[in-house]
């Protein structure tokens, strides 16, 4: 039962990391490419979330093509597992462990990139500081951060920078920045902006202040991290022990588990076990994460 579950997390992040690759001008026609990034799903909220996310994570692909390459991966596992182990709820397992495979992949990939935008948001602000003491306006600040700000965040203020140019209202740009890279930080940083435009005060004094801030969180951040990266990975260890022990189990004598399993309250009690594992890896995320 163990085999399975293993291929299937390898062929979801092929199928979503790989699909991309192939959506080129002399592999897959126009429509395609279409339904790939203006498909139904993507023209409801659900789906324009979706896409946002995949966008950020860098995956090239809507969010239609996204479900579709899922689903696919989903049922390749399921047929696969029915297969090799001969258990019809060897099946619906597979695919929901595709499934949890791509939104962990994306999901990782999302958080991966606002960590990054996190990273680089107090030289940002102390760069929208020194300008605004030189006597630029915010309009002008925002302009040069985009010039000079590094990846990934240069895109996000580029494109605010753009709205700005094209007669966009200052709260709007700032408020769709943070709605496309909703990172705690960032909305920290444009919730600032806003209030100190709306009441007065020195906007230059108040970035250079929230650049320190933000500082000693990363710091903080990254300590915390380092104190508590041994028992993390002593955690996740733990947690990767019966999947090793299934699949060390299953190559040393095939069909052990599909008969331990697959007869009287086997399939039951894979299920609950199934479960159990599941909220447990859960639960070992959560106490992990870490936030300053």
């Amino acid at each position: 039962m163990s085999v399975a579950p293993a291929l299937a997390a390898a062929s979801a992040a092929l199928a979503v990391l790989g699909i991309g690759r192939l959506a080129t001008p002399r592999l897959v026609t126009a429509r395609c490419r279409t339904f790939m990034r203006t498909g139904p799903l993507a023209r409801r909220d659900t789906g324009r979330r979706l896409g946002a996310r995949l966008e950020r994570a860098g995956i090239p692909l809507g969010p239609d093509a996204f479900v579709v390459a899922t689903g696919a991966g989903a049922l390749a596992a399921a047929m696969l597992a029915v297969a090799v182990l001969r258990m019809p709820i060897a099946g619906p397992v597979a695919g929901a462990v595709v499934t949890a495979a791509a939104i962990v992949v994306v999901r990782s990939a999302d958080r991966r990139h606002l960590k990054r935008v996190e990273a680089q948001l107090p030289a940002v602000a102390q760069q929208l500081a020194a300008a605004l003491g030189a006597g630029l306006s915010l309009r002008q600040a925002l302009a040069r951060a985009a010039r000079d700000a590094p990846e990934p965040v240069r895109p996000e203020l580029a494109r605010a920078a753009a709205e700005l140019e094209m007669g966009s209202r200052l709260e709007s740009a700032l408020e769709g920045l943070a709605d496309r890279a909703p990172a705690h930080d960032l909305r920290i940083m444009v919730t600032a902006i806003l209030v100190q435009r709306r009441t007065g005060g020195n906007l230059a004094r108040a970035l250079s202040a929230l650049s320190e801030r933000l500082e000693e969180r990363a710091q903080l951040a990254r300590e915390l991290a380092g104190a508590t990266a041994q028992a993390r990975m002593t955690a996740w260890m733990v947690a990767a022990l019966p999947v090793a022990a299934g699949v060390i189990t299953e190559l040393a004598a095939p069909g052990t588990l599909a008969r331990t399993l697959g007869q009287g309250p086997g399939p039951f009690l894979l299920l609950v076990s199934g479960a159990l594992y599941v909220a447990g890896v859960l639960a070992i995320r959560r106490i992990g994460r870490v936030d300053p």
